[in-house]
């Protein structure tokens, strides 16, 4: 888990704030995993998804509250440095 502080302040965000919600997050994901499931965001629509073997579609076990997107996660630096997403 890493806060970067430059894209925070570019952002207006605090970035106490934004380590308190990653850790969250981070321990979340951290958990959800050890149980074999796998947070998957999409389309604005977030869910818990468990492939089982020898299945081509994962089970959805839960449906999440909140805002998720999806994509390739890919990432690269924009003109003044700072990290910005696909």
């Amino acid at each position: 888990m890493h806060v970067s502080i430059d894209e925070c302040e570019a952002a207006g965000l605090d970035p106490d704030v934004v380590e308190r919600i990653a850790k969250r997050l981070s321990k979340a994901a951290l958990e959800a995993d050890e149980l074999g499931l796998t947070i998957f965001g999409g389309t604005g629509d977030g869910s818990l998804r468990f492939r089982e073997r020898g299945s081509d579609h994962c089970l959805i076990v839960a449906s999440l509250n909140g805002t998720f997107d999806g994509g390739d996660g890919g990432t690269a630096p924009d003109e003044n440095g700072l990290l910005r997403g696909e």
